[in-house]
Order: C-alpha cells, then sequence, then structure tokens
C-alpha cells in the first residue's frame, strides 16, 4: 500500500462507485457532483432515478452474487482510474450463505475485475465491524486486529474481505489499496431503509405510530457496556473525497465525537435508561429475531457491545478530515426522522 500523495488526484478522473444507490454511495456521489473529475460511474442492483444525485451518473445494473455480473464488471471499470467499492447487502440476515456470495465473493468479483482493467486506486468500505472484541469504553487505531466477532455473520464477513484486499494489494503492488472503516453511519434520507433493516415492518410501524411526546417519555432499556459511535454519511462522502484526491492508501477509521455512553445516549434522545444485562437484551433480540419479528440477528448487538470505538487520527491527520456533524446531534435528528417516516427517493441502502 503506497503513501499519501499530493491533492490533486481528483481532477479528471473517471471513477467508479459501486453500491451508489446505497447509503454511503448516495452521499458519495452528492460529493462527486461538486469535483472536478471527467466521469462517474455507478453500479447498482437496480435503477436510480432520474434526479440528483442519480442524473448525472454513467449506470451499469448487475448483481454481485451471480457469477453473471463479471462481464458487466469489466465494463465498468474499463478504463477507470479509481475504484470506490461501497456495495454491501445487510439483508436477509436468516440467509447468510447468500449474504456471504452477495458480499465476500461479490467482493473478490470486484476486485479481480479492477485488477484486470488496470485501476490505479482501489478504495473498500469496510467498517467498525472487522475489529476483534475489547474493551467498548476504549478507542483503537487501526492497527488494532481485524479478527472480528464470530457470532456476527455481518462481522465475518467483513473479515473476509479484508483478506481478501490484503491478497490483492500483495498481488498488484503498483496499485493504491485503502480500507476506509467508519463506524455506524447514519443521515436522514436513509432513517427509514435504516429502519426496515434493523426494526422490520412491524416494528417500524409500530414506531412511527408512536407520538414523539410519548415516545420521549418511554425509558430505554440498555445495558452499561454499551458505548456508541456515530459518523455522518456526508462526513464519510467527505473522507472519500480526500482519498481519492491525495490518493490515500492504507486504513483509516471513521467516527464522530463524542462516543456515548448507555446514559449519554438515552440523554441524547431526551429520555433516560433502564439498565439491563446485555445478555438479557441479547436473549430478547435472539427471541425476537427466531419469531420473525424482527430481521436483526442478535450478532449485531455482540457487535454493538464488544468492539471498541474507533480513534479517527489517522483521517484527521493525513487527510486533514474533520466531521462536521456530531454523534449527540446526528441520533435525535435521525430518530425524529425515522418517526417522520423520511427517506431519500432513491432506493437508499439497496447498493
Amino acid at each position: 500500500m503506497t503513501s499519501p500523495a499530493d491533492t490533486g488526484h481528483l481532477d479528471g478522473q473517471t471513477v467508479a462507485v459501486t453500491g451508489a444507490t446505497g447509503n454511503v454511495g448516495t452521499a458519495f456521489l452528492r460529493q462527486l457532483s461538486r469535483a472536478p473529475i471527467a466521469q462517474v460511474r455507478g453500479l447498482s442492483r437496480r435503477q436510480a432515478p432520474d434526479t440528483a444525485p442519480y442524473d448525472s451518473v454513467f449506470w451499469h445494473h448487475t448483481d454481485l452474487g451471480t457469477p453473471e455480473s463479471a462481464t458487466v464488471l469489466a465494463e465498468f471499470l474499463d478504463g477507470a482510474s479509481t475504484l470506490v467499492h461501497c456495495a454491501w447487502a445487510l439483508q436477509p440476515g436468516r440467509e447468510p450463505d447468500l449474504l456471504h456470495e452477495i458480499n465476500v465473493e461479490g467482493t473478490r468479483r470486484v476486485l479481480h475485475a479492477a485488477g484486470t482493467a488496470g485501476v490505479g486506486h482501489v478504495v473498500v468500505l469496510s467498517s467498525l465491524g472487522a475489529y476483534a472484541g475489547g474493551d467498548p469504553a476504549s478507542r483503537v487505531t487501526e492497527d488494532f486486529p481485524t479478527t472480528g466477532v464470530p457470532s456476527a455473520q455481518y462481522s465475518r464477513d467483513k473479515v473476509a474481505v479484508e483478506q481478501l484486499v490484503r491478497e490483492f494489494a500483495a498481488t498488484h503492488p503498483d496499485v493504491t489499496v485503502t480500507v476506509v472503516r467508519p463506524t455506524l453511519v447514519l443521515q436522514a434520507d436513509a432513517a427509514s431503509a435504516i429502519g426496515r433493516y434493523f426494526l422490520g415492518p412491524l416494528l417500524l410501524g409500530v414506531a412511527k405510530r408512536v407520538p414523539a411526546t410519548i415516545a420521549s417519555r418511554l425509558p430505554l432499556p440498555l445495558p452499561s457496556s454499551l458505548h456508541l459511535g456515530l459518523v455522518h454519511a456526508d462526513d464519510v462522502a467527505d473522507a472519500l473525497a480526500r482519498i481519492v484526491d491525495r490518493r490515500a492508501g492504507g486504513a483509516f477509521n471513521l467516527s464522530a465525537d463524542p462516543v456515548m455512553d448507555a446514559d449519554q445516549i438515552a440523554t441524547a434522545l431526551g429520555t433516560v435508561r433502564v439498565p439491563v444485562p446485555g445478555a438479557v437484551l441479547r436473549a430478547g433480540l435472539s427471541a425476537a429475531f427466531h419469531a420473525r419479528l424482527v430481521p436483526t440477528e442478535p450478532g449485531w448487538l455482540d457487535i454493538a457491545l464488544q468492539i471498541p470505538a474507533l480513534d479517527s487520527t489517522r483521517a484527521k491527520t493525513v487527510l486533514g478530515w474533520e466531521p462536521l456533524h456530531r454523534g449527540n446531534r446526528m441520533l435525535p435528528e435521525f430518530v425524529a426522522a425515522l418517526s417522520r417516516g423520511e427517506g431519500a427517493q432513491g432506493p437508499v441502502l439497496h447498493g
């Protein structure tokens, strides 16, 4: 992996973005629409609307979970200077083999196509979910072990993808390779989509019917070990643009301040916390998942309760990155957007 270079690499580039209609992908398209680049190419499973920021993108469509995607990927990456790989499927959580095929084998196909096409800079969006468990109250830098949380499908697949990226970097020494590890990424435009993915239609429908004045009076059951870092999708997009502009290689953590403990989460939401053991909360989530009341497999809670928070010093130092959105403001704004049923016109999170 190469060292960071000076700025100016965005000028005249052809940037190819997978998962371009997703949460981060949409925000990155907004960022690129203001940059002096030659062309933006987008890859998604489904058609994007003919509105900003999608309307100026050259689109390709395929399902990365199928071998047939190789033909589309070859055309998509032909002549591209930079690849930003944001595509990731979160559901169906009850079909781990399908998710593995889309996310891990799909990434393998993307990297193979990038190597064949001679793409000069490959940026892969990973996650805090790749990190090993540790003290949730601590902050870790990019050299912390990326062995994941074995009980979580999402974490296992992120670990597998990062291994593929390391293998790609080793066999393509002339390519700048970057791994980006954000914490939980939120934006109001993705509120309804994120709600559907993690709450499911039943609980999401109930949540939308509860007036905000009543919801704020409801106690929030949270374990004391929970610590939550957030980052806004627009701040992630800004970091991606800086990475591409500098052709910066290596790994970058992305998280905004503050990292909130359980009491601060409740305070940010204008309510009070009821302490509950993590094991009890996990048992409840597991029961709800197996009863098909929620689509969220309990491994997600294991990630939340085990993985440390992120130290973003390297992104700030190398990229000059400073997140504009604070976590304790993002959270209530996101929940308010969720209760109002807000969301973008594009198929956000369906990258």
